[in-house]
């Protein structure tokens, strides 16, 4: 008898505490006052590597992942990017339908399944899915308070990428750069 109370105190701490390690990441990523992460970005399309490093920027509404190539803003469903090496800003919506990476950062539930998560010696993983676009992926975050340490998604064979949380400002002054774009070429694609 107290085996079976036992096993269902574990498996009731087991199961809330991987609520909890989405949650605490959650939090930790849309810091009201900011938090600033120096990230490495590596991505295998149909066997093309590449590479680049970068700030990505958050707060509890706004996502901006800058680098010497591109800036890219994500704010209420709305994607502002500029092509520094082309001078073009372009516009974009965000259709409810389509996925992106902010996706798993704010957890729209209705596109991305979060699945248990999995305490590993040195993180806690938080295996994902969004099973429309066939993507499969994991969050690795401190076992503590959530701070993330690395991203990764495949899409079958096709599309690997893989973003390392190289460093973190905890609760930064969120001042993503602004750039004058008063002579780049403007598309918008928001209908």
């Amino acid at each position: 008898m107290k085996a079976k109370y036992f096993y269902y105190f574990v498996l009731t701490k087991v199961l809330f505490s991987q609520d909890i390690a989405y949650e605490n990441f959650q939090k930790y990523v849309r810091s009201p006052n900011g938090t600033i992460f120096n990230i490495n970005y590596h991505q295998d399309y149909f066997n093309k590597k590449s590479e680049s490093s970068g700030r990505l920027y958050s707060n509890k509404t706004t996502y901006v992942y800058d680098n010497n190539i591109q800036y890219i803003k994500y704010q209420d469903g709305f994607i502002t990017t500029i092509n520094k090496i082309n001078k073009q800003i372009i516009y974009d919506a965000v259709n409810e339908k389509d996925v992106t990476i902010f996706d798993v950062l704010i957890g729209k539930d209705h596109n991305v399944q979060i699945d248990d998560s999995i305490v590993e010696k040195s993180a806690i993983r938080i295996p994902f899915s969004i099973d429309e676009w066939g993507i499969r992926g994991s969050i690795w975050t401190n076992h503590i308070n959530g701070s993330p340490k690395k991203i990764t998604f495949n899409q079958g064979q096709d599309l690997k990428v893989e973003i390392n949380i190289a460093s973190i400002e905890v609760d930064g002054n969120f001042a993503p750069p602004s750039y004058d774009t008063s002579d780049f070429e403007v598309i918008n694609l928001i209908e």
